[in-house]
């Protein structure tokens, strides 16, 4: 298995051609559950489904289509229109880059239009052989009567919650069973039939029962991939992988796990009771950094950045967005982008999500310089809810025009990040030094590629952990300083 902490390099000199994308969601769970439930169990389920195998694995694309859920406080729900352009985008980039097949695993409970999406994939756009697959459902199915229904935060979730380490499982509630047959939330919303945040029996769930379910969907997810490879292609499932660079996710590398305060490790009613006020929303990137540095580079500053901004301002920190736009570096291959309007609903889902739940004040950590489309996503924003404020920090309000540039990408102070805080990550020995000393305005000609063929433009080589501390830390200390005065400023308006 390789990964977005894998360099482009080696994702090309593996030739890999599966792809696996794990689909996690923010829904309500209960009182017990984090919202973030569904994201933990994809992350963890990914991780062994892949271990050892010939594919490479994507990064958890944290939100899902979950509209029925919306109006709970710190849930996230994307429309359908943008859910389908999330699948669609990935698609047509990983076929691009010479993968075959993509498989979807999704966790979450709403994601209806997936289905037809990985159905039109498959029999209309011909892009690449892709499986959808909700590993929940084996377990479902060995579920006994007393366990069921679940339709989020019942005994099946609880269980695998109880299973799972890294998941922290509150006091269960008492049982929540409506008389509503479950399409009603179709019709009203989950809100209206279970105020709680959750439908089923928590008091059933136990970790033993959870170890074994867990087990089952493993044992369920690989099976039906079997079957799918093979009328796909007459060949083997997910074949085992030798010799390749793989690394092995750290703990604390899991997104969120060293998060402070109010997160989406936090359970829907923990979020309200805390009432921050302010939600933070980080947007960062998969792409190539060069032969020496990880796909996941701007993902993980905006992880570390982020949940410290958000520590500061007391503010609810929200999953990062590993995919936004890198258009730049589709050559290499590895690099994941959506197309920009794709970036505009996302965007504009998440602020619609926060604000039915009660925001009103939003600050989005950018730690990418491609992702141009907030700018004109935060004016139309700020026009269409005058009573909301969503700010930006990073480079999103700059202008990258004619003038020629020095460093830009993959360079010194990216290096140090990477030194400083994900050593094991870094290739040393591959670390080379390049300016093409043109303007930045070339990745809207010909992409980094076209400048600078091995993907560096800057001087990694004078590169150090202590600058990476400190540029973290200046980092965060101008995003507070500046969103604070600028809150502040709008009050005044």
């Amino acid at each position: 298995m390789l990964s977005t902490f894998n360099t482009s390099v080696e994702i090309d000199e593996s030739r890999f051609d599966t792809a696996v994308l794990p689909l996690g969601s923010m829904e309500p769970k209960g009182p017990h559950l984090p919202l973030g439930f569904d994201i933990m169990l994809a992350s963890r389920f990914a991780f062994d489904l892949c271990r050892s195998k010939s594919v490479y694995l994507l990064p958890v694309f944290p939100f899902s289509a979950a509209v029925e859920c919306r109006g709970f406080t710190g849930s996230i729900a994307l429309g359908q229109q943008t859910m389908w352009n999330v699948l669609c985008d990935l698609a047509g980039v990983l076929s691009k880059q010479g993968f075959r097949r993509l498989v979807v695993l999704d966790f979450s409970n709403f994601n209806w239009i997936v289905k037809q999406a990985v159905r039109e994939i498959n029999m209309d756009a011909g892009l690449i052989q892709a499986v959808w697959v909700n590993p929940k459902e084996f377990a479902r199915r060995e579920c006994s009567a007393q366990m069921l229904p679940d339709h989020g935060g019942g005994a099946l979730e609880t269980s695998l919650g109880l299973a799972l380490e890294q998941v922290p499982v509150g006091s269960l509630p008492e049982d929540h069973l409506p008389e509503r047959p479950r399409e009603y939330i179709d019709y009203a919303g989950y809100k209206a039939l279970a105020p709680g945040g959750y439908w089923g029996r928590p008091s059933h769930g136990d970790a033993e029962t959870g170890k074994r379910l867990y087990r089952r969907m493993l044992e369920g997810t690989r099976d039906f991939l079997d079957y799918a490879f093979e009328l796909f292609s007459k060949g083997s499932s997910l074949a085992s992988s030798e010799g390749d660079r793989e690394i092995d996710w750290p703990e604390e590398i899991i997104p969120g796990k060293l998060g402070g305060g109010v997160d989406w490790y936090g359970s829907w009613r923990s979020v309200a009771e805390s009432d921050p006020g302010l939600a933070v929303i980080a947007t960062s990137a998969t792409e190539q950094h060069s032969p020496s540095m990880p796909l996941a580079t701007d993902h993980l500053q905006a992880l570390e950045i982020s949940r410290r901004v958000a520590g500061r301002l007391d503010a609810y920190l929200l999953p990062t967005l590993p995919v936004v736009s890198s258009w730049g570096h589709i050559r290499f291959r590895g690099t994941l982008t959506f197309r920009a309007m794709t970036v505009r609903r996302i965007l504009s889902d998440v602020f619609e999500s926060l604000y039915e739940g009660g925001f009103r004040r939003m600050l989005l950590v950018n730690v990418h310089g491609g992702n141009w489309v907030i700018k004109p996503t935060i004016i139309e924003l700020n026009r269409r809810y005058p009573d909301a404020r969503l700010v930006t920090t990073g480079d999103s309000f700059a202008y990258r025009g004619q003038q020629p540039v020095e460093q830009l990408h993959a360079s010194e102070g990216e290096a140090s990040f990477i030194k400083a805080f994900y050593p094991h990550c870094l290739r040393e020995q591959a670390l080379i030094d390049y300016s093409p000393q043109c303007p930045a305005s070339a990745f809207d000609l010909v992409g980094i590629g076209g400048v600078s063929p091995r993907g560096v433009w800057g001087f990694p080589s004078r590169s150090t952990r202590e600058q990476g501390l400190a540029r973290v830390e200046t980092c965060v200390e101008e995003a507070v300083v500046y969103a604070s005065k600028v809150f502040e400023d709008l009050e005044q308006l």
